[in-house]
């Protein structure tokens, strides 16, 4: 069996994205940007037997420890040049000397393909056949997946904008039918990205911000739409083989807010069942075949939606890569040995200080929190980097001023029903506080 290096970046779409374009306003969280960097420690359930993980920042022992003693082995390298660009790829080929680490694979298994996705493919001979990268931008943009719902079913909520003055026209005219607009970067992503405005003054603020935009040579381009009143949020994740045929992987319900992804759990029979019934498959074939014709082939989530009047829209966004419905998908495989399944969430925190994290594991074990615990469910902690990401190494001293790290703790919540879930976090939260953290719900 072919050995491979699962390694990737979960932050594809600022690579993806023309640096002449013009942006919505948005405030950078450099903090954010360092948590998106260690989300590569989340690829382990796609590694097999004999697969390796890459990942920046180095993770905890006992994390791995504990991952392989409930199903989850794996090996584990960690960058080991300057520390890596954003793009670790480009750092891996930028090295004029070969890593001796990486040539003991065959191939290479990436959660995206960005740019220099070919060039480290190509720099250690891995086996792994990849999309060009201009055909991966094109198919990921808003843009694109708002045309092809178009196509594939004669209309569409979103309309593409390319220029400010007729993002001000059409919003107005939105605003006027519905109260509300969305406006999507093209390459937005979780909670960033999109804008929703409510009246004619913010509609115009946002134009003239693109406008001064266009004045320094930006183009623009992005999606305007109403506000779409949401009932449940849902994706679906498939492969398009090299042969352009279509293999269904999973369905997962999607918890959401303010745009922002929360949390996701696989979809029961009879939401799939409801799902066949209304055409919902027939529609992503088509999808797939379009993608497939475009040149590109590979993971591919779509995001779905279903409105309170009951209204499927099959296609909201088009994402060509691996997505967090793929990991919970490998996650639930594994607990389906046991009879089990997660709902795979997340929660920001705050922090003064590291604390020791294989400590803190074992109060979780010991006060029943952590997976399995005696009734054979609990919560199963996903990241270690993510969580100490806003710091340094143990022992670094709060931010001047009392403020706290930044971090993010991703998990999955192993429970029978919701209430039990809930009572499994909110102890979760308890114990994360009495280390001096802060618990953001």
């Amino acid at each position: 069996m072919a050995r491979e290096l699962v390694a990737g970046i979960f932050d594809a779409e600022s690579h993806w994205r023309d640096e002449n374009l013009a942006r919505l306003p948005a405030i950078r969280d450099k903090e954010r940007e360092r948590i998106v960097l260690a989300m590569d420690e989340l690829m382990f359930p796609f590694c097999g037997s004999g697969d390796t993980l890459l990942t920046r920042f180095a993770m905890e022992d006992a994390h791995k420890a504990y991952l392989a003693s409930i199903g989850f082995s794996f090996g584990h390298l960690v960058w080991e040049g300057e520390e890596a660009s954003a793009n670790l790829f480009q750092a891996m080929v930028s090295d004029s000397n070969y890593d001796e680490r990486y040539r003991a694979f065959d191939a290479l298994s990436p959660f995206s393909i960005v740019p220099y996705t070919r060039e480290v493919i190509a720099k250690y001979g891995y086996d792994t056949k990849v999309p060009g990268i201009e055909t991966v931008k094109r198919v990921n943009s808003k843009i694109y997946s708002t045309l092809l719902t178009g196509n594939l079913l004669g209309t569409s909520f979103g309309k593409p904008v390319y220029s400010a003055e007729e993002l001000s026209v059409l919003g107005h005219n939105l605003l006027a039918e519905h109260g509300s607009v969305l406006i999507k970067d093209p390459y937005g992503v979780s909670g960033k990205g999109n804008m929703l405005l409510q009246s004619q003054a913010s509609l115009e603020r946002v134009a003239s911000y693109i406008r001064r935009q266009e004045g320094q040579g930006k183009a623009a381009a992005f999606v305007i739409e109403p506000y779409l009143d949401v009932e449940c949020d849902f994706s679906c994740q498939f492969d398009i083989l090299r042969d352009g045929s279509f293999q269904l992987t999973g369905l997962q319900k999607i918890l959401n807010r303010q745009f922002a992804y929360l949390g996701s759990e696989s979809m029961d029979a009879d939401g799939r069942e409801a799902l066949e019934r209304a055409g919902y498959f027939e529609v992503l074939m088509q999808a797939a075949a379009s993608l497939y014709k475009d040149g590109y082939y590979g993971p591919v989530c779509i995001d779905s939606m279903i409105l309170k009047d009951g209204t499927l829209v099959p296609i909201v966004e088009i994402n060509a890569r691996k997505s967090m419905g793929f990991i919970n998908h490998r996650l639930d495989q594994v607990l389906e040995t046991c009879g089990k399944k997660g709902f795979f969430t997340f929660r920001s925190v705050g922090f003064k200080e590291r604390f020791d994290y294989e400590w803190w594991l074992d109060e979780l074990k010991r006060h029943d929190i952590l997976y399995p615990n005696r009734q054979g469910n609990g919560i199963l902690p996903l990241s270690s980097a993510t969580l100490f990401a806003g710091a340094a190494e143990a022992g670094t001293a709060a931010p001047e001023g009392g403020g706290l790290y930044k971090g993010r703790l991703y998990m999955t919540v192993i429970a029978d029903h919701m209430p039990e879930r809930e009572r499994y976090l909110e102890r979760m939260r308890l114990s994360f506080e009495s280390k001096g953290g802060k618990w953001y719900s």
